[in-house]
């Protein structure tokens, strides 16, 4: 009789129908893709792959500050449909040719910097550059991180909404419901950023998208392990740069940065665009509207850029509040797009060249200081990378191979 009761247990909870409240795709090693849901329920739902009934699993119960579950399927074989009831996921594609690129796409709200003004989609437009990320085709998109940035209280709710912390109200304000859009329309790579560190929203982060499980006992990781996307012709290692301070820089955080690309390098054996949420090369300001540019540091520059291989076609990045493209001699290009939403830095606009990049690296830049999102094409000669603003206009292009001397405003 017990046998009996818990089986009929176990099938009315697979049954059950549950309130999802955001759902998403994430690429994860290899060849995995991961099926998350967050739900408000007690229970979490079934998936049908291609027709076939799966139980979701429980990736994080309900706590105080986030009081729903986030549930999870992965698989790493084939799937032509996924779906919860009638909700559909997008599905991991066979090639990856054309990918959308966007970072920092949090609304900030921190101590000592100026306030953004959440509730005017003029002044934070994230859910705009969602929803033209949604009517975009592509086989699938990258965030390069920084998610959250609603960190201090805000002191004019009507300006800037009333919540901040790293809790649900929060990553619901700051991310999935402006960005659910964008979510169900592509598969997405999922990028840790500063913001997501172990003094700031780790928490959600892991409930949500790091591509591991979810540490028992619970506690933060300074550096989560890389993994790699993989395609038959390409190759995506996720570097996680989360753990870095321009201010302070330390011999152990560059030997850390040093053994995840060294972790990574042995199994880099075709075309490669290496993620990771710190640019290795920029110049710019971190002021608004300023004159005052100048190198942006990067600590992992100094712990890999000697270390990648000639397979290595661009580093795709973001944690700076605009979009670049910079060339440096015998390095592949480098991709910036942290313009998604966030109060924007200053770099300048369009091509400037014989620029201090990096310590003791001169290098030409192509600079969009506008909010906006990228695109990355492979083609038989090349990347094409364009730039597009809020509304999904194309800006500029960068012909492949995308070098500076290739991009050009729009039309022309």
């Amino acid at each position: 009789m017990r046998t009996v009761s818990t089986l009929c247990v176990v099938l009315f909870a697979g049954s059950a129908h549950a309130d999802v409240l955001h759902h998403w795709t994430q690429l994860n090693d290899g060849n995995t893709q991961s099926f998350r849901a967050i739900v408000d329920d007690a229970t979490c739902p079934a998936i049908s792959l291609d027709g076939v009934q799966h139980q979701m699993n429980v990736r994080a119960g309900a706590t105080p500050d986030f009081p729903n579950l986030v549930c999870e399927f992965t698989t790493d074989a084939p799937v032509a449909s996924a779906r919860v009831d009638a909700l559909g996921f997008p599905i991991r594609p066979e090639r990856a040719d054309k990918m959308l690129v966007v970072g920092d796409t949090g609304c900030r709200l921190k101590d000592g910097s100026p306030v953004q003004v959440c509730n005017d989609p003029t002044e934070w437009p994230f859910e705009t550059i969602s929803a033209s990320i949604a009517d975009k085709e592509a086989d699938f998109a990258i965030h390069v991180g920084d998610y959250y940035y609603r960190e201090a209280e805000c002191q004019d709710p009507a300006i800037c909404g009333d919540t901040h912390g790293d809790t649900w109200r929060t990553w619901e304000a700051d991310f999935f419901a402006p960005g659910q859009a964008m979510l169900s329309a592509h598969p997405f790579v999922f990028v840790r950023g500063n913001h997501e560190n172990c003094d700031r929203a780790w928490l959600g982060y892991d409930r949500y998208f790091s591509a591991g499980p979810i540490r028992d006992p619970l506690m933060c990781d300074n550096y989560q392990a890389p993994f790699v996307v993989e395609f038959d012709d390409l190759q995506l290692p996720v570097i996680d740069s989360s753990t870095r301070d321009r201010d302070t820089y330390t011999w152990d955080r560059l030997r850390a940065m040093q053994e995840q690309f060294t972790d990574v390098l042995p199994r880099l054996d075709r075309e490669t665009l290496v993620l990771t949420h710190t640019p290795l090369w920029g110049y710019g300001s971190k002021k608004r509207d300023s004159d005052d540019l100048e190198t942006l540091e990067s600590i992992q520059r100094d712990a890999f850029a000697h270390m990648l291989p000639r397979l290595v076609s661009g580093v795709v990045a973001g944690d700076l509040h605009f979009a670049q493209l910079v060339n440096t001699p015998d390095n592949p290009v480098q991709i910036t797009f942290g313009n998604g939403g966030v109060w924007l830095y200053t770099t300048p606009e369009g091509r400037v060249d014989d620029l201090p990049v990096g310590h003791g690296v001169k290098g030409d830049i192509y600079g969009f200081n506008q909010f906006g999102f990228g695109q990355l094409v492979r083609l038989q000669d090349g990347l094409e990378v364009t730039f597009y603003d809020q509304n999904g206009e194309a800006a500029a292009v960068c012909s492949p191979p995308a070098s500076v001397e290739t991009c050009a405003p729009n039309g022309v």
